[in-house]
C-alpha cells in the first residue's frame, strides 16, 4: 500500500468516527432522539430516524470498505446542510449574544462538509461526470 493509499484509507476511516458515534447514541437513545427531532420540527421523526441511522451506519461501512465513497459522502453532505440549519444555525440567542456551542457545532459541520468534498474528489470510483476535472 502506497503512502497516498494509506492516507486515503485513514481519511475514510477517521471520517466515520463522528457518524458512528452519533448513530450509536441516537440508536441507544431512540425515544429521546425522537423527542429532540420533534422539538426541532422534524416531521414524522419515528419514520425519519431509522433512515438517519441507516445513513450514518451504512455510509460509514461504505467509507471503511471503500465502496462508492463519493455516494456516501454526497448523501452525508445532503443530510448535513439541512441538519446544520435546523439544529445549529440559531446560535444568536438574544441581543447579539451567541450560543457558542451551537455556533461551534454549525462551523464543525461546515468543516466536515469540506472533508466530504475532498473524499469525493479522491474517490477513484467517482463517476466521470461528477466533479470531473474536465468540467
Amino acid at each position: 500500500m502506497t503512502g497516498a493509499e494509506s492516507a486515503y484509507l485513514a481519511a475514510r476511516v477517521l471520517s466515520c468516527g463522528i457518524w458512528i458515534a452519533a448513530g450509536w447514541y441516537k440508536a441507544k437513545h431512540f425515544n429521546k432522539t425522537v423527542g429532540e427531532m420533534t422539538d426541532h420540527g422534524i416531521p414524522f421523526p419515528r419514520f425519519v430516524l431509522p433512515w438517519v441511522l441507516a445513513l450514518e451506519f451504512v455510509g460509514s461501512a461504505m467509507l471503511i470498505f471503500d465502496y462508492h465513497v463519493w455516494a456516501a459522502a454526497l448523501a452525508w453532505i445532503v443530510f448535513t446542510i439541512p441538519a446544520s440549519i435546523i439544529y445549529h444555525l440559531r446560535f444568536m440567542v438574544r441581543q447579539g449574544i451567541i450560543d457558542f456551542v451551537q455556533f461551534l457545532l454549525f462551523w464543525k459541520n461546515v468543516s466536515i462538509t469540506g472533508g466530504l468534498i475532498a473524499l469525493i474528489l479522491l474517490d477513484p470510483s467517482r463517476p466521470p461526470w461528477f466533479f470531473s476535472a474536465n468540467n
